[in-house]
């Protein structure tokens, strides 16, 4: 005997999702909890928003942390992602009030964890891979010096694949250039500090 999975519509997700205390994703019907974030899942986030909006000030470009919902109509998505960064005009899916959901990404980053590696790989790279304004997806390791860029060719769904491991590599996201150093600044304190002179 198979046990019945209860499909939840958007609008009874939104709506739950309005007044939650804890995020919640919505996944074609069925509603997945947000996993807990780390401490250095946050400073990679908060070194990477700080980076790129310090780089982006006077550019039409804006980058939101992880607060910021997508929705993917593509595949019935609702996501939040590490971080995002929209270019021109945001587009949104409107629900009610102040309640709004991007549509039009430029750059999605996603810190990997234990819990959450595989399904940032796989099931959420598959579907935002539909994102047709997405020019980049960024993934970036929690547990070591490490990320993985997969970069848009033209206007087709082929992606140009580059990786960092060292510290003063240079990576390039959207048309910033950020080091490794300052996207790990006091992750691995002992790595990333810069000897006393």
């Amino acid at each position: 005997m198979t046990e019945t999975q209860i499909k939840v519509s958007v609008e009874d997700y939104l709506e739950t999702e309005y007044t939650a205390f804890q995020r919640s994703e919505y996944l074609n019907g069925e509603v997945r909890m947000m996993a807990y974030a780390s401490e250095e899942h946050e400073l990679i986030i908060a070194n990477l928003v700080r980076l790129l909006g310090n780089c982006l000030i006077d550019s039409d470009c804006r980058v939101y942390p992880s607060n910021r919902m997508l929705h993917i109509p593509e595949c019935n998505r609702f996501y939040y992602a590490g971080a995002i960064v929209v270019c021109g005009p945001t587009e949104f899916y409107n629900y009610k009030k102040k309640m709004k959901a991007t549509l039009n990404p430029s750059i999605i980053i996603e810190v990997l964890s234990d819990s959450t590696e595989d399904y940032d790989r796989h099931a959420k790279w598959h579907c935002y891979q539909k994102i047709k304004s997405l020019k980049q997806y960024i993934l970036v390791s929690q547990n070591e010096l490490y990320l993985e860029s997969f970069q848009r060719i033209g206007d087709l769904n082929e992606w140009l694949f580059t990786s960092a491991d060292q510290l003063e590599q240079i990576l390039k996201i959207g048309n910033c250039e950020l080091s490794l150093r300052d996207i790990y600044a006091n992750v691995f304190p002992a790595q990333t500090t810069p000897p006393a002179q």
